[in-house]
């Protein structure tokens, strides 16, 4: 449950009011987006990170 929440400017006056409503939809929206994969904002082609090969046949016993 969500309670409604005011936002107040520096001189005291409600600059804006959040809806419990608007809230609850907002956290199960993100909510649910956790298990997505994040979309890069970036341009198409850009660097990419390397990749790094973890088999076990390429790591070494020296350590």
């Amino acid at each position: 449950m969500f309670h409604e929440v005011k936002i107040f400017d520096k001189k005291g006056k409600v600059k804006k009011v959040l809806s419990s409503k608007k809230l609850s939809k907002d956290y199960w929206n993100s909510f649910f987006q956790m298990g997505e994969p994040i979309r890069s904002k970036g341009k198409k082609g850009g660097q990419q990170s390397p990749k790094i090969d973890c088999d076990d046949e390429n790591l070494s016993s020296e350590t």
